[in-house]
């Protein structure tokens, strides 16, 4: 199977190099053709430079260069494009900062090849859980999945989880809908929209662990531009993109 893993970056020198390293050797001996696509927002540290001179650099690993700090939800996009341009099979989107374990990405795979539409990394399903979590983490993210599960119908037990991987015909919708949000609120329009399609979902067990090297992107703004994309989604649903 063609498996494209989508990983945005923004200031991830150190985190990029053990990443990329851990997915190839996962996937040396898989019966899998791996293509690695790093998104970069002009990292100040110097990221995309990184990614350049990795060994494996346009043969497995590929750089999408933006010019400035744009959003997640914006990088995913821009790594679907690729990914529809390239015959991809299987899309994997994950962190780049090591909190998403990269030995649950067979798992993803395997759920794809499974005739899963969509295939999600779950903190909070059974065996599922965080690592090293500061409270009002948890409650931060606790409140979210409930809202979502309570306004916008999700049937979900992690509705915020970054960790994901689709088939191409998802990916496919995730182009061709008019999905609003470049930021971190792009995770539960994108699930609205599973949600709406009726999309065959499969949660799969993992452990969080909070980065090590680093500082984390959730910014205050961010949550707040969450709660108002509920009830946006609520008023005005999704549509297409206009022609």
């Amino acid at each position: 199977m063609n498996v494209s893993i989508i990983i945005p970056t923004y200031n991830e020198k150190e985190n990029i190099v053990i990443l990329t390293n851990k997915l190839t050797e996962i996937f040396k001996n898989s019966g899998h053709d791996l293509k690695i696509i790093v998104v970069d927002d002009n990292s100040p540290d110097g990221t995309s430079s990184v990614v350049q001179k990795l060994d494996l650099f346009e043969q497995t690993i590929f750089l999408i260069t933006r010019p400035e700090k744009l959003g997640l939800g914006s990088a995913y996009q821009a790594g679907y494009d690729w990914c529809k341009n390239n015959n991809s099979e299987c899309i994997i989107q994950m962190d780049s900062d090591l909190s998403h374990p990269p030995e649950i990405t067979m798992n993803l795979v395997d759920s794809i090849g499974e005739g899963y539409d969509v295939a999600i990394a779950s903190r909070y399903v059974d065996k599922g859980g965080v690592s090293s979590w500061p409270i009002h983490r948890k409650i931060i993210s606790f409140i979210a999945n409930m809202l979502v599960r309570v306004f916008l119908g999700s049937k979900l037990h992690d509705n915020t989880t970054g960790y994901r991987a689709f088939n191409s015909d998802t990916i496919e919708l995730l182009i061709k809908y008019d999905v609003k949000s470049n930021g971190f609120s792009y995770l539960i329009e994108s699930i609205y929209l599973f949600h709406k399609k009726k999309l065959k979902i499969k949660e799969i067990p993992f452990i969080f662990q909070e980065r090590s090297i680093g500082k984390t992107k959730l910014s205050s703004f961010e949550i707040l531009r969450f709660l108002l994309s509920i009830f946006h989604l609520l008023i005005y649903g999704i549509k297409e993109k206009p022609n």
